[in-house]
């Protein structure tokens, strides 16, 4: 592979040049790459967009019916179980003295005049 046919590749995949520009990769890198595996578009599938524009990995979309259908599988009695379990855990941290309702300890230090001695 030459330069310029690797130049004629950049100028056909401008993407590329964000990831110099933010120092994700290196122009020798790329050309490593390029000189490897030429223009595959497997090796190139993680830097380079597809035609429409997207990533050529697809992202995964947020679907409301999977969100449903997984609710459905929960079961909501061993939910019940382990909230109740996190509620006794916060209410015994809480009276062990940690919580935000216990007033915090007094300090009852009360020091020794300087006209006194230790006899008196």
């Amino acid at each position: 592979m030459s330069k310029e046919s690797f130049k004629l590749f950049v100028r056909k995949h401008p993407e590329l040049i964000e990831y110099v520009n933010t120092n994700q990769m290196t122009w020798q890198k790329f050309y490593d790459m390029y000189s490897l595996y030429g223009e595959d578009p497997k090796a190139w599938s993680s830097y380079v967009k597809n035609k429409q524009g997207n990533s050529s990995t697809p992202k995964k979309e947020f679907r409301w019916n999977e969100l449903i259908n997984y609710m459905k599988n929960v079961d909501m009695d061993s939910l019940q179980r382990g909230i109740s379990g996190i509620e006794k855990a916060i209410s015994f941290i809480q009276d062990l003295g940690f919580g935000k309702n216990n007033p915090q300890p007094t300090n009852n230090y009360q020091p020794r005049p300087i006209y006194k001695s230790f006899e008196d």
